[in-house]
């Protein structure tokens, strides 16, 4: 049932309920009612007739003078006098009650019996006039105002009914909007706007579904970007190890096969020497050497091998000793607290690659001469609100640089990109703040255990 017919259903049955108990308090009071009203036009109308009795003494024609008087009170409400003698019929205190009131409401009312006045006028006899209550009177004035008031009352139903009806169609239609909104976000549409219209709940429902579809589109926006920088990335790095494998290691193993035949041929000859012998060896072991360290080169990009065997510690401490060799110009520094929470896996990593790949922009665009790192568990003070909410110890890292920071209008690389995914995918969160001629500073917060990333993604670029 909709909510228009269950207000409506509402209403009607309170006012119906309501009605019911006002007319069951009238109808039982319906019968003291009369009963009072009764006794007290008894006690008046003997009073005046008493009153008028005496007045007949004295008079040339009383009786003439008493039959006015009964032609004058035979219009009074609430009593009937007459003659006991009176031939009608209509008169007689038995007569059936008269109009719209039903018999048990007279009923309910016991009359009072009729009281009967003696009239002895000068001396003469004129019978006796009796005194009856009309219980119908009372009855019908009673029931009259119960149909007026359930008249009244239906009316005001209908009333109310209708006004609830307009205005419940009036408030509904807002919601009538939320759901079209709902039915274009369910079909994969997130620009819908619904009106913030309507009272201050349902506005505040419409300002809140606004948000949420907007939020939607920029998170959907943001995981077709990400998906894009994925399959970059994937490219790049594809481009990247063919071109090692081709400019690098594809000479040495031509240089090497070109040993093998070149001997191979001259011991067929039979003329080896074996002085040339060993100086082939001792080349073919030399570039062997060489495809073995281009070998764990590349296996160290794609996976930095001795991480669970040896520690963050020390793999950081062996990557940034081959780093000091091809960039001895700039001065790295690497301080790690001891006292830190135990990592797992995918944090290990994650801060691997974060000292990895800042380095890496270090080298290839800031002109930096120095760069500092520190590892260690993040102050409560120090970490965003986003973080500390989720609780549990979290580690702090931060690389930064001397050199002259991004310029004006620059947009972050897939790199770095790349890395405040790789800390949001942690349930962690990584800021980067260049300071124009300053330097840069990356710093990131990754909680102990890898979690749910938090629904807020930070930003990964901040200039200050």
């Amino acid at each position: 049932m909709s909510v228009r017919f269950r207000l409506n259903a509402l209403i009607i049955a309170l006012s119906s309920l309501g009605v019911a108990l006002l007319i069951a308090a009238m109808v039982v009071g319906a019968g003291p009612r009369i009963h009072a009203e009764n006794d007290s036009i008894m006690r008046l109308a003997k009073e005046f007739v008493e009153t008028t009795v005496a007045s007949l003494q004295g008079t040339s024609d009383p009786g003439a003078r008493l039959q006015v008087l009964l032609d004058g009170l035979k219009e009074l409400r609430h009593v009937h006098i007459y003659r006991i003698d009176d031939p009608a019929p209509h008169l007689l205190p038995e007569e059936p009650l008269t109009g719209n009131a039903p018999s048990w409401l007279a009923r309910l009312g016991a009359p009072p019996p009729p009281i009967e006045i003696p009239v002895v006028v000068n001396g003469q006899d004129f019978g006796e006039l009796v005194i009856a209550p009309r219980v119908s009177d009372e009855a019908e004035e009673i029931w009259n105002s119960i149909v007026s008031f359930t008249l009244g009352a239906i009316a005001l139903a209908v009333a109310a009914v209708l006004f609830m009806s307009l205005l419940i169609a009036y408030l509904l239609k807002p919601i009538k909007s939320v759901g079209d909104a709902l039915i274009v976000l369910e079909s994969g549409r997130y620009d819908v706007v619904v009106p913030e219209k309507g009272p201050p709940e349902i506005s505040d429902i419409c300002r809140k579904l606004n948000r949420l579809a907007t939020t939607l589109e920029t998170t959907i926006s943001e995981n077709r970007r990400l998906a894009q920088r994925i399959i970059h990335v994937q490219d790049e790095e594809r481009k990247d190890l063919a071109r090692e494998l081709h400019d690098e290691l594809g000479p040495y193993l031509f240089a090497v096969r070109a040993a093998i035949s070149a001997q191979k041929a001259e011991l067929q000859r039979g003329g080896a020497d074996r002085e040339k012998l060993l100086q082939t060896c001792d080349l073919i072991v030399d570039r062997l050497e060489t495809i073995q360290r281009m070998n764990r080169g590349v296996l160290q990009k794609l996976r930095p091998l001795g991480l669970e065997e040896y520690g963050l510690k020390a793999k950081l401490k062996s990557l940034l000793a081959l780093l000091r060799e091809s960039h001895s110009q700039v001065e790295i520094n690497l301080a790690v607290d001891d006292e830190m929470p135990t990592c797992d896996e995918t944090s290990r990593l994650t801060i691997y690659r974060l000292v990895q790949e800042g380095l890496t922009n270090v080298f290839r665009h800031s002109d930096a001469t120095a760069v500092d790192i520190s590892i260690g568990q993040a102050l409560d003070e120090e970490a965003p609100p986003a973080i500390r909410a989720q609780g549990g110890d979290v580690i702090h890292v931060v690389v930064a640089d001397n050199g002259r920071g991004f310029p004006e209008g620059v947009k972050p690389n897939y790199g770095i990109a790349g890395m405040s995914e790789r800390v949001w995918a942690t349930g962690g969160e990584m800021r980067l703040t260049s300071r124009p001629g300053g330097g840069v500073t990356l710093d990131a917060w990754i909680p102990v255990s890898a979690g749910v990333p938090h629904a807020a993604k930070p930003a990964a670029f901040h200039r200050s």
